[in-house]
Formats: C-alpha cells, sequence, structure tokens
C-alpha cells in the first residue's frame, strides 16, 4: 500500500510540474561557438530528463547484460557454482554412506562446474581409494598436494599410499615436508616420529619426539620412557660401531631416563667389565638387583669373575640375593650357586619354597636335576614340569610376541617400545605406549 501512495505522489508531482511549466514556459538562449540558440525552459527541462533516462538505462542494460545474459553474465556463474556446490555436498554425503560409486560421479560433476577447489580432489580421492582405483586415488593426492589450501592433506594421502604399498623412504620424504608445511600439527609430528623410528633414525626420531613432546601431545613421563628408548637403540648401534665412549654416555643416559632398566645396565656392565672395570660392573649389577632383580643382571653378575672358585661364588651370589631374599629370581639363582658348590642339602629348601612362590618351568628344572642327584622319584617332579610355563619373560604388549631381548622395535610387529618385563604369563593390562596411527582423514585434517 505504501509503494502505491508513494507512486501515485510522484505522478501526481510530475503533472503538477508539467502544467506549471506549460503555463509558464519562460525563454532561454544559448551562445556557443558563434551560434545562438533560441528554446524555451520547459523544452531544456524536457531535454535534460530525456537524457538522464537514457544515461541511467544505458546502465541498466550493461548491469543487466553483466549479470544475467546467458553464459556471460555472472548471475549464471553463480547458479552453475551454486549446483556445483550442491553436487559436492551430496558426494559428501555419499561417500559418509558408504556408497562411493555414486560419490565418485557426483564429484565429476561438480568438477565441471566449479572452479579448482582442495574439497573435490579430496573426495574424488577418498571416493577412488574405498572403490580400490589406488592409481587415480594417488593422482587426486597429488592434484591436492599443489593446491595452496590442500597442500598438507596431499602429502597425508600420498603418505598413506607410500606406506600401503611398502615405500618407508618415500613416506619419510613426505612426512618430513609435511613438517615443512606445518610444524604444529598432531598427525604430523606423530606421524615423523613413527618413522624415524621404522628407519631407525634414532637421533631425528628423539627431535621429533621432543616436538610431540613440547605440543602436549604426549605424556612426560611417557616421552622421557621412549626418550631413554631411544638412547639405548644408539648406543647399541655405538658398540656395533666400535665407539664405545659414546656408548658408554648413550647407556649412562638411558638409565638417567628410565631408571632401572635391564638391559642398558646390562649393556653398561658389560662396557665397564670389558675394559677391566670389574667393581665399577659388580656395583651396577648390585644396585639394579636391589632395585629388581632380573634373570640378564644373573647372567653378567655370573660373569664378572669366571676364574672364580664355586664356594667364592656361591659367597658373591648369597652378598647379592641379601637384599631381596624372597623374589624368584634371587631364590633361582641362590640355587644354581648351590648346586654348581655342591650343597645340595642346602639347595633343596631354597628349590622348595622356589616351587611354591613362583613354580616356573626353570625352577622344575632344577628340582628335577636336584631329584636325580639325591635319588629322589622323579615321576611327580617330571609331571609338575610337564605343566610348566616360563613365568618371567620379555612380551610385546601389542601382539604378544616373546622376543629373548629387549630390543627397540618390535622383531614381530615392528611397535616401538612395546616390549615389557612380564612376571605373569600374561601380561596384566597394557603397557602405554604412544600413539602414531596416520590413516587419512575423511574431510578434516587434525592440524
Amino acid at each position: 500500500m505504501t509503494k502505491v501512495v508513494l507512486w501515485f505522489v510522484a505522478f501526481l508531482a510530475v503533472a503538477i510540474s508539467a502544467v506549471w511549466f506549460a503555463d509558464n514556459p519562460g525563454e532561454v538562449t544559448i551562445n556557443f561557438l558563434g551560434a545562438r540558440y533560441y528554446t524555451s525552459f520547459a523544452q531544456l527541462v524536457l531535454l535534460a530528463a530525456m537524457l538522464v533516462t537514457l544515461a541511467i538505462t544505458t546502465v541498466w542494460l550493461i548491469g543487466w547484460i553483466r549479470r544475467d545474459a546467458p553464459i556471460f553474465g555472472t548471475n549464471q556463474v553463480i547458479k552453475r557454482q551454486a549446483r556445483g556446490i550442491k553436487m559436492l555436498n551430496q558426494s559428501l554425503v555419499a561417500l559418509s554412506a558408504g556408497d562411493h560409486k555414486l560419490a565418485g560421479r557426483l564429484i565429476g560433476q561438480a568438477e565441471a562446474l566449479l572452479p579448482p577447489q582442495p574439497m573435490v580432489h579430496l573426495i574424488a580421492a577418498e571416493a577412488a581409494q574405498r572403490g580400490g582405483d589406488h592409481a587415480a586415488a594417488k593422482k587426486r593426492y597429488a592434484q591436492l598436494e599443489e593446491t595452496a589450501d590442500g597442500r598438507l592433506l596431499g602429502l597425508r594421502g600420498l603418505l598413506s599410499e607410500a606406506k600401503r604399498t611398502g615405500r618407508e623412504s618415500e613416506a619419510l620424504r613426505l612426512a618430513r615436508l609435511a613438517f615443512e608445511e606445518n610444524r604444529k600439527s598432531p598427525w604430523v609430528l606423530k606421524t615423523l616420529f613413527a618413522l624415524e623410528v621404522a628407519a631407525g633414525n634414532w637421533v631425528e626420531a628423539d627431535a621429533a619426539l621432543t616436538k610431540v613432546l613440547r605440543e602436549d601431545l604426549i605424556e612426560s613421563d611417557l616421552a622421557e620412557q621412549h626418550k631413554g628408548a631411544l638412547a639405548y637403540a644408539e648406543a647399541s648401534e655405538a658398540v656395533l660401531k666400535g665407539d664405545r665412549a659414546a656408548a658408554r654416555k648413550g647407556f649412562k643416559k638411558t638409565l638417567s631416563l628410565r631408571g632401572n632398566f635391564v638391559p642398558a645396565t646390562v649393556a653398561l656392565a658389560k662396557l665397564e667389565l670389558s675394559d677391566g672395570n670389574r667393581k665399577k660392573a659388580e656395583k651396577l649389577v648390585k644396585e639394579a638387583w636391589s632395585n629388581d632383580p632380573h634373570p640378564g643382571l644373573a647372567r653378567i653378575f655370573k660373569e664378572l669373575d669366571i676364574a672364580e672358585s664355586k664356594k667364592d661364588w656361591l659367597k658373591r651370589t648369597r652378598d647379592l640375593v641379601e637384599t631381596r631374599p624372597d623374589h624368584p629370581e634371587s631364590l633361582l639363582l641362590l640355587t644354581d650357586a648351590l648346586m654348581d658348590a655342591g650343597e645340595y642339602e642346602a639347595a633343596k629348601p631354597v628349590l622348595d619354597k622356589l616351587t611354591k612362590q613362583s613354580p616356573s618351568r626353570t625352577a622344575w628344572q632344577f628340582r628335577l636335576a636336584l631329584a636325580h642327584v639325591l635319588g629322589e622319584d622323579p615321576d611327580p617332579i617330571e609331571a609338575a614340569l610337564s605343566h610348566a610355563e616360563d613365568t618371567a619373560m620379555w612380551q610385546c604388549v601389542d601382539c604378544g610376541h616373546r622376543p629373548k631381548g629387549w630390543s627397540p622395535l618390535c622383531t614381530s610387529c615392528s611397535a616401538f617400545d612395546t616390549t615389557a618385563w612380564s612376571n605373569k604369563v600374561d601380561l596384566q593390562g597394557p603397557v602405554k605406549k604412544f600413539d602414531a596411527d596416520n590413516t587419512i582423514a575423511l574431510i578434516a585434517d587434525t592440524a
């Protein structure tokens, strides 16, 4: 209603103005370039109005051509892109619903309607990957890497493909490029650390772990545990290279980070013993034994003086086990020393206590040997031995593999720092480990 009133008022004003100009036409004289023109004021106003109308019409026409003209008009482009965005959304929905074929068709149509979009390459790559067309997925990830906004996602996809095909060196190269692209992305830091570890690049892995810790992506105590594992691995390589000084420094660093870490203690004790530092080696073993007895410590302790008499060996053993007299490993070591010294009657109560407290396979083997020496009936002991199992062992908490010794990477599943010493057949609960999962995300990166 307001518009009608306004239009009525406007027409009324124009009509009144026209009547007034008709009654008062006036006279106008114009001198221009030596010529003189005569007209009325009403005609001059009418000419000006016509020129203004022509200018307005021209501007409108140009605007219409730019906006609404078929093919060239911006509105046509907007409409085409709107259809493309709609198909892009539909392809995402189809992909989320598990229909990768429909998603692939829709994203192809969207790509024809839209300007270059990183999202198009990402959805197309994911659809191709789910359909088993890894070549097409790799091509899309490469195209995504070339875009400014999608470079990190493209690197992530290419890295995933490299790992799938077993090209670990290429995956590591891509992870390093991704780190240069985004130095704080959780996925980048975790993946870089995992790949450096898998490649045996202990120094680089330690640097990556420091960055992971700086971004609060890992607990500080777990980071120290992993740093100790890396230091041990680096020191072990130094031993193989003959760099004893670097190895000694590395094993000491491991013990400062992981406390009573038996493999490092044993390795350091062997270095000291080979250098003639028997007292230092013995001190290391005794301190570690008082914290937590271990068969690895027992072996190196026995090697400290291979020329000693059996009685001296027994005396030295008794001094050692006094710190942890009731521990199963102490009882095993004492039994071994007693039987070496021929004190079989003294070994029997120790073994009886051991087979009740920790009836391991090793304990029953000692008991069977003692039964033969004492002339006892071996049948019940052999029956117990046939059902006995090792109650202390190294075991990977990821795959359950039981290696003979500790190593940074599981020799079965290649997981990092997942091998733990267990005093039972089955570990009670998983050991915390570093999550290096680098599965490609559907749409959003955590970066």
